[in-house]
């Protein structure tokens, strides 16, 4: 089981890495393209539950914008107090009049925004009020430097320009960006009216020209902050969009993950009671966890030492039997006479669809009679009644399930108009249940009980039940009954452990629908349903493909449902202000659990992560947003350079600085957006990559600068270090030009170096560079801007207060210098809060993709486990079938011209005397020589029947002369294959054929006269002629054969049963043939891929009829061996029940287990033969 399970998750890990990489990379940059975003969001049906949650996160945004009106206007309204002069008699009162009362107005029509349900009715009442809203901030600001231009003469500048146009594209509930866009234009053309007919309608020096340098640098400052905000808008939008992506992706991978644990569980029950299955299903995921650290721990030490591990299922730390004794229980045995007939005459659509209709009818009674089926053998079908969970009424469920399985097949033969009738057996007893093996689980019971029933079947009477005294006596004279056949009197098996038995008379014709439908007791039943938690109406199967089916079909639907409600529970913000008012709820869901731990794990002040493997983590993520962040910084640092040199006459070194600038942004440029430009212009699909190695390497440059931290965070401080540098050169070269200016107001010896205020919003355009940019620590940026306002604050009170002191002030009387720190702080406050919640989001939708790569994780984790239960159930090209459709409700059959068919029974073992541990333990050396085989054609396992161990080669679909699916309704039913009796001796009730009347050649070479003759009675239909690539199969099951025979000497002499008195216990009889045979799989109750056909018939009896420890084969099957060099003994003429005498061959065996070659014993013979006569010419 361990190079099965290596084998599997190996597959399933390459298969992942598989163009994983760059593949990947372009999904995710792909995440943060606005129109992928957009339409993924309409295709998988979210617009409307982002919109909704958008309209939660508008109001949030408005309640902060409302928090910081309110305190703007008290701290603007305590600056002016403060800085009342008292030598002076002005009226301040007026302008704190104005701003306290406009801030009310402004609250009391914003409030209208949180009355959901009217904003709902009335669609224009939200556009409505942000318009009253902002005009009444606009009306606000420049009422009153036009009230004290025209009644005091006194020029001031407007306060709030900037915070407003921020508040349209931040903080307002306005839902298109064309919409924003236009309110942002209609302030800023508001704004401009004031500066060209009021404020600036005429220069500082006393001149009445329009100083209009100043106001195309208030024009071009307004058109930045448009811009930045529009691009903030934007890029909000692609981070909740990906961030809303990623919650759905997460939801329905909780979905998948569900639906694939089902599957699991349900494919495990399928086959396996849930007792058993439990184990099994924490073994299998043990060894996969066992297995990925073992490969994790090579892959670490890199031990290029090999050496062979031992089988997991070897170790002893893992060495597990999955068996289980029941008592009190009933082994109900039925048997299809004329089964032969079915096989060998029936196409292999018909026998499919002929099957299907048989077994769905006796799986649906079992369910109904609570007799739980355990497998098929050929034409034999077997259940128990008792297990998993006791049943008093064990023995009356197994008789009327008999007499209902000959109802039913009696009707599918006047149906189809078919020979066949059912033979049953029952009796009651003790047995041992579960499953052994390393791989191809089948659940079984074990236990003389099980042969003794097994005997009552095959001695028994067509159309009738044949049950044991044991039974009968429980019972309790419900039924009539009398003697039993006289086959079973004669019988070694029953007269050993003094079986007596009877047949149970069938209901006469009027009582036909009694049995029918008759269920046991209500009271029995509705005792059962209780014990099991069923459905009293719950009496089909459980149809597990069906099942996964539908999940799968409904996840999409459910994960949309399921995203209407998360949309409510999604955060919105660090502070969550309802919960710190009343309090947390008394009982959460898991989900709210997982929430609070989430937003315990980061810190308050600066968001970290308190694990800081996560922070880091978090930090190195890429930044798909860094090419445009860098084209908008490049714009707004054009704009900056622009107003400088719009204001005040520049320096050379200035002039060096512009160059040096444009030089380094554009070179940044070119390798930031490098790869988008390939991928757009130049490259034909996304997928492929430059081929020139020049472009190659700026493609990875590109790629690589975005997804390393430390490389961004450098582009970062490098392009706010340009900023500042420029701004700074102004500051530098203030005493060199104090000649050359404008005088300064109340000044007549000093003249203004540079416009204060286009400084101060240079400055304030910084700010916003700062914290625009994404994926750059929060600290980090958190601490530029705080360096900024700090040093800015110097600059303007120390520094520079002789320019900034004489400068135009927000208001009569307050101190210049602390309206551009005023100004400045609103700037650094409004963007630093909208960071704080962008970060808090980013680091939600980051544990959000934990969660998602969890949940993937065990997503396919549970699917590996899927892969090895299915591949333990099917064979590999059909398990991929399966799993390729998602488990599609249709029948799949398949028919092969040629294939090797195997059977190995062990002899002389029972498992009374040794135990069941040795059976498993043999099994499991027979699977890991399956596991570990390698030859040209893949050897299957199909079954194992006691001590018989069944394998075929050849089922590859590439060799199949017909493979199909037909969809059909699959409540139940698995295909039988060629029986194997627990018992050589066992009867068949077939229709005798001919008889073989003259007696075949006995040597190869006379073989081919009658090729026809052997083929006819060997099923072949008459196809001699077969290519030898067709013929491998047998040479290749051949090899297989000898490995279990070496295997099984190996294990007989690790346990000395080479010291045995019995020469052949332990030794195995393996039977060999090939030809053309069926095979598919019927069921979805319990899926079971079987093959059947003259070929499989014939190896059983090979091997029924065989010697210990040698391997009998077919004349046909002799032929082909012999082709390949196998020299094959001719043994004589076996009676074969059912055929006659057939001529029969047994492989040549050396004491090492190999064949033994022709050529090679001809040149013995000859060389022996030469000294012979040499030695005679001597003499």
């Amino acid at each position: 089981m361990n190079s099965f399970l290596e084998s599997s998750t190996e597959e399933t890990e390459d298969s992942q890495n598989h163009d994983e990489g760059h593949q990947t990379k372009l999904v995710n940059q792909k995440k943060w393209e606005l129109g992928y975003l957009k339409r993924k969001c309409r295709n998988l049906e979210l617009e409307s539950y982002y919109v909704s949650y958008m309209n939660r996160l508008r109001l949030s945004h408005l309640g902060i914008f409302i928090f910081i009106l309110i305190l703007i206007a008290i701290v603007h309204s305590l600056l002016l107090i403060a800085s009342f002069p008292n030598s002076e008699n002005r009226d301040i009162y007026l302008d704190i009049g104005i701003y306290m009362g406009c801030t009310f107005i402004i609250l009391v029509v914003l409030l209208f925004n949180f009355r959901l349900p009217l904003n709902k009715r009335y669609e224009w009442l939200t556009f409505s009020t942000i318009w009253l809203a902002i005009s009444a901030l606009v009306l606000m600001d420049i009422s009153l430097p036009i009230y004290r231009a025209v009644k005091d003469y006194n020029i001031i500048v407007p306060t709030y320009y900037s915070f407003i146009i921020y508040a349209i594209y931040i903080f307002m509930p306005i839902t298109e960006d064309i919409h924003a866009f236009i309110l942002g234009l209609s302030v800023s053309a508001c704004y401009m009216i004031l500066f060209s007919f009021v404020t600036y309608r005429r220069r500082m020096d006393g001149s009445r020209e329009i100083d209009l340098p100043k106001i195309v640098s208030e024009g071009i400052f307004m058109a930045c902050v448009n811009m930045l905000g529009l691009f903030f808008r934007l890029t909000r939008e692609v981070a909740i969009r990906t961030t809303f992506l990623d919650k759905r992706q997460c939801v329905e991978e909780t979905l998948v993950l569900r639906a694939a644990r089902d599957q699991e569980k349900s494919l495990l029950l399928s086959i396996i009671p849930a007792q058993i299955a439990n184990k099994i299903e924490e073994d299998v995921k043990m060894r996969i966890e066992h297995l990925k650290k073992s490969k994790k721990c090579r892959r670490s030490t890199h031990d290029d030492t090999e050496s062979t591990p031992t089988p997991l299922w070897r170790q002893m730390d893992t060495e597990k039997l999955f068996i289980e004794p029941h008592n009190d229980v009933s082994i109900l045995y039925a048997d299809v006479v004329n089964y032969t007939y079915l096989t060998t005459t029936l196409d292999v659509k018909t026998l499919v669809e002929t099957l299907h209709d048989l077994f769905v009818k006796f799986d649906t009674a079992s369910q109904e009679y609570n007799v739980l089926r355990i497998k098929f053998l050929g034409d034999c079908y077997y259940c128990v009644a008792g297990v998993p969970l006791p049943n008093e009424y064990h023995a009356r469920s197994c008789v009327y399930l008999g007499l209902r399985m000959i109802k039913d097949i009696r009707d599918v033969r006047s149906k189809r108009k078919l020979d066949i009738d059912m033979r049953i057996g029952v009796h009651s007893g003790n047995i041992l249940s579960g499953v052994i093996g390393a791989n191809k689980w089948q659940f079984d019971i074990w236990s003389k009980d099980v042969d003794i029933a097994n005997r009552l079947e095959s001695t028994g009477e067509a159309g009738r039940v044949h049950v044991s005294g044991q039974t009968l006596q429980q019972l309790d004279g419900e039924f009539i009954y009398e003697e039993g056949t006289a086959k079973a009197r004669d019988d070694p098996v029953l007269r050993k452990y003094q079986i007596r038995s009877f047949l149970i008379k069938p209901p006469s014709s009027k009582a036909s629908s009694y049995i029918t439908m008759r269920r046991p007791k209500s009271s029995l039943r509705k005792n059962l349903e209780m014990r099991q938690g069923l459905d009293p109406r719950s009496d089909l199967p459980t149809n597990f493909m069906q099942n996964s089916i539908s999940q799968y079909n409904q996840i999409r639907n459910q994960a949309t449902l399921e995203m209407s409600r998360e949309v409510d529970k999604m955060p919105i913000g660090r502070i969550q202000v309802s919960k710190i008012c009343f309090g947390h709820m008394k009982r959460l869901t898991q989900d709210e659990m997982e929430e609070q731990i989430f937003r315990s794990n980061i810190t308050s002040v600066f968001l970290f992560f308190k694990d800081w493997r996560w922070e880091l983590m978090f930090m190195k993520q890429p930044d798909f947003m860094l090419k445009y962040s860098v084209l908008v910084s490049y714009i707004t640092l054009l704009c900056a350079f622009i107003m400088q040199a719009v204001n005040t006459t520049q320096t050379l070194a200035f002039w060096t600085l512009v160059a040096v600038s444009n030089a380094l942004m554009v070179m940044l440029l070119a390798l930031v957006w490098y790869k988008k430009l390939w991928i757009m212009f130049v490259s034909k699909t996304e997928a492929s990559k430059p081929k020139q190695k020049i472009s190659r390497w700026f493609y990875k440059l590109s790629d690589g600068i975005q997804r390393n931290i430390i490389v961004r965070s450098t582009i970062y401080v490098a392009v706010i270090v340009l900023h500042s540098t420029g701004i700074l050169l102004q500051l530098l070269d203030c005493n060199k030009h104090a000649s050359v200016g404008e005088p300064m107001i109340g000044a007549t010896n000093e003249t203004s170096c540079f416009n204060a205020w286009a400084v101060t919003e240079c400055f304030m355009l910084s700010i916003c560079i700062t914290f625009l940019f994404t994926r750059i620590p929060f600290v980090l940026k958190l601490g530029i801007g705080i360096v900024t306002l700090i040093f800015y604050t110097v600059v303007v009170t120390l520094s520079y207060s002789f320019v900034y002191g004489h400068s135009l002030s927000t208001n009569d009387t307050l101190y210049p210098e602390y309206s551009h720190i005023f100004v400045m702080c609103i700037t650094v406050g409004i963007f630093h809060l909208m960071d704080r919640q962008t970060e808090f989001i980013a680091k939600v939708d980051y544990n959000w993709k934990r969660q998602l790569h969890k949940k993937q994780d065990d997503a396919k984790f549970t699917n590996e486990t899927i892969s090895i239960l299915i591949n333990n159930i099917l064979p590999s090209h059909v398990a991929d079938i399966y799993m390729s459709r998602q488990m599609t409700n249709e029948l799949y059959y398949e028919e092969y011209d040629n294939v090797a068919v195997m059977f190995a029974t062990i002899r002389n073992y029972d498992t009374e005397q040794v135990g069941i541990r040795v059976l498993n333990e043999i099994i499991c050396d027979f699977d890991e020589v399956l596991n570990t085989y390698i030859g040209k054609r893949k050897v299957e396992k199909i079954k194992v029947a006691g001590w018989t161990y069944m394998a075929a080669c050849g089922l590859d679909p590439k060799r199949s002369e017909h493979r199909k699916t037909q969809t059909a309704y699959r409540s139940s039913s698995l295909l039988p294959n060629g029986r194997r009796s627990h018992y050589s001796s066992r009867q068949l009730d077939i229709d005798e054929e001919a008889q073989i009347e003259e007696e075949l050649p006995t040597t190869s070479s006379e073989i081919g006269v009658n090729c026809i003759r052997l083929q006819e009675y060997e099923g072949h239909k008459k196809k001699c002629t077969k290519s030898e690539e067709y013929n491998d199969v047998v040479f290749v099951m051949l090899q297989f054969a000898l490995e279990l025979m070496r295997t099984m000497k190996s294990f007989n002499m690790e346990n000395l049963q080479c010291e045995d008195g019995d020469g052949d216990r332990g030794a195995l009889r393996i039977g060999i043939s090939n030809g053309p045979i069926m095979a598919g799989v019927v069921g979805s109750y319990k899926p079971h891929y079987d093959i059947w056909g003259n070929a499989v018939n014939m190896a059983s009896r090979m091997d029924s009829t065989g010697i210990a420890g040698s391997i009998q084969i077919t004349q046909n099957t002799a032929k082909i061996l012999e082709s390949y060099n196998v020299k094959c003994t001719y043994r004589g003429l076996t009676f074969v029940k059912g055929r006659g005498h057939i001529p029969t061959y047994i492989v040549n065996v050396d004491e090492s287990l190999n064949f033994v070659k022709i050529h090679d014993e001809n040149a013995i013979s000859r060389e022996t033969i030469s000294i012979i006569e040499e030695e005679t010419a001597e003499c």
